[in-house]
């Protein structure tokens, strides 16, 4: 058991030190919640690039929607891969955590298209939000010392404070990024 230990260990030091430039990236972008009601997105993002065409970022997203129903806030935190083509493709993939707080325009009882009926009155209604996010975008960048993306987002969540896991919502995220720091 030490000796494992000890190999994990000096596996994480080195793969520390093999780490090349880190991006600070922002960005800004559409959040249609079931892919039509409209919202906005913002995200902050940390890459570190392991290698010229090969990144893994940690993103953090501050999203508002709107839907007949309610109004939505939703923070989370992302964290996965991306991977440039010398094209200038991107794809990329990431797991989300993070909450969300829904403010209803309906009265007191919300009954949804499940025949779920959930009291709720004028108060922010909370739930924890796991996520699935996948990505394809444009580096429009020619310099390598950062990068300008153009992406769309498909993203899959749920509202565990509301529904169940076998009920999942469908967001689509379309944006722009820019890296405005590198180290």
């Amino acid at each position: 058991m030490k000796k494992i230990i000890l190999i994990l260990i000096a596996i994480t030091a080195i793969a520390n030190f093999a780490e090349g430039q880190t991006h600070l990236n922002a960005g800004i972008g559409y959040y249609g919640e079931n892919f039509v009601n409209p919202g906005l997105v913002l995200e902050f993002e940390y890459e570190k690039m392991h290698a010229e065409d090969f990144s893994l970022p940690l993103r953090g997203d501050l999203g508002y929607f709107s839907t007949p129903d309610y109004n939505a806030f939703t923070i989370d935190i992302h964290k996965g891969f991306r991977k440039y083509f010398a094209s200038g493709l991107v794809v990329e993939q990431s797991l989300g955590l993070g909450v969300i707080a829904k403010k209803y325009k309906t009265d007191y009882w919300y009954n949804d298209q499940f025949f779920n009926s959930i009291p709720h009155g004028n108060t922010l209604v909370w739930g924890f939000m796991p996520s699935v996010t996948a990505g394809l975008g444009y580096n429009f960048s020619k310099n390598k010392e950062g990068t300008d993306l153009l992406w769309i987002r498909p993203k899959v969540y749920w509202d565990l404070g509301f529904r169940e896991l076998h009920l999942p919502y469908f967001a689509l995220q379309i944006g722009f990024t820019h890296t405005f720091k590198t180290k």
